[in-house]
């Protein structure tokens, strides 16, 4: 089965161009490429201790192909898989979206990212750092559901509300439980999307009683060649409810973005054999901050309330053209600790500072260097970290 899942992007891409003569129209086969290279800095020991020793490295951080279009002029579809594992090939977005519908607008059913979160939401490919900030540790990702949404307000808001069931890399999931309800509104409260000067605002909401009565967060420092320094550990849990708040903008050159999530979890009280500790009501938290500036003067792209492709005034090598340069700042937080309930996973705030080189809209060459701060769960500093990490990324 396997290896039957890790031929069908070869057979869509062979087998999709011949339906175009049955009702597939606008077919668009594309990718994405992203190659890493991590140099750890100053690890202090006591880190080193309790996570474990950091080493140096590359990585196919991403390598996915896909292909999307539209059936009958009402009907839109994507397929999407991720193939920088290795070992597996993991499924990203497989929907049918049907357009149009009176009164609803739109309806996508399949496998694609619950609508919570505007880091989480926004495309890899468009994403400012080479990591989203460590608060999407409480985004529930991609899962397999129905979700209907559509735009307002002369198309400068959407909203989003869909149910999905939790599913593994391979859109698999079995059981009665694992069943998420997520709702999501955001848009421009001032300017245009094609304006220079606008200022979005979004909340969201996502519900889910996870599989097995089962619940883990943990995180990494913003670096993905890395352990993870926080962590909850897997505890039982009756539901899991999700709140977050989010906004940003661009005022010309600058862009700046911001959300904070809130993740309150219930205490488990079933009568079942427990494997896994149980706790009282908990909560967590985190947000971030993150400020860029484009020096060659180019503005942030937006586009269906999240962030889009940015393309440069004058690519490189093409008359003269240098592309487009962007410095970045960011500083994030996560508290996976909850003295009362007796959970102590660990805080992590994280600083970092990075330069983008745009040489044409799908082509682009990063640098971040990550500077985190670990604390344990009596919140007593445990030491620092820091990695320099750059990246080279094309789509196609």
């Amino acid at each position: 089965m396997a290896k039957l899942f890790a031929v069908l992007p070869v057979l869509l891409i062979v087998c999709l161009p011949l339906a175009a003569g049955a009702g597939v129209e606008d077919l668009t086969i594309g990718g994405r490429f992203m190659q890493d290279y991590t140099v750890w800095g100053s690890v202090d020991d006591d880190v080193e201790s309790v996570i474990g020793e950091q080493v140096n490295g590359t990585e196919i951080r991403r390598a996915r192909i896909h292909a999307k279009g539209r059936i009958y002029s009402n009907m839109k579809f994507k397929v999407n898989w991720d193939f920088a594992d290795g070992d597996e090939t993991e499924l990203k977005d497989a929907y049918l979206e049907i357009t149009g519908l009176p009164g609803v607008g739109n309806a996508r059913i399949g496998h694609f990212n619950e609508p919570f979160c505007l880091d989480e939401l926004t495309s890899s490919k468009y994403i400012s750092f080479l990591e989203r900030a460590s608060v999407n540790a409480f985004a529930p990702g991609r899962n397999s559901g129905v979700m209907l949404h559509d735009s307002f307000v002369d198309d400068r808001f959407v909203w989003q509300a869909g149910a999905f069931r939790t599913t593994d890399g391979a859109g698999v999931g079995e059981g009665d439980d694992g069943v998420s309800f997520g709702a999501r509104v955001a848009g421009l409260v001032m300017g245009e999307v094609k304006d220079d000067n606008k200022f979005h605002v979004g909340v969201s909401v996502n519900s889910v009683t996870p599989e097995c009565n089962e619940v883990r967060f943990r995180q990494r420092p913003e670096v993905h060649l890395s352990d993870r320094f926080v962590d909850t550990g897997t505890f039982m849990t009756d539901g899991v409810m999700r709140v977050g708040a989010e906004a940003g903008g661009t005022f010309g050159p600058l862009h700046f973005a911001g959300e904070y999530i809130m993740t309150s979890v219930t205490a488990y009280e079933g009568e079942e054999e427990m494997e896994r500790e149980s706790f009282e009501d908990a909560s967590f938290n985190g947000f971030y901050g993150q400020v860029g500036y484009f020096l060659t003067g180019e503005t942030r792209a937006y586009k269906g309330g999240q962030w889009a492709r940015t393309k440069p005034a004058a690519n490189f090598l093409e008359d003269g053209g240098l592309g487009a340069f962007e410095l970045l700042a960011r500083y994030s937080s996560l508290d996976l600790n909850d003295e009362d309930a007796g959970i102590a996973g660990g805080k992590m705030d994280n600083i970092t500072f990075g330069l983008n080189w745009y040489m044409h809209s799908n082509a682009r060459w990063m640098i971040n260097y990550v500077m985190s701060t670990i604390s344990d769960g009596d919140e007593d500093e445990v030491g620092t970290a820091s990695a320099l990490i750059t990246r080279f990324q094309f789509d196609f």
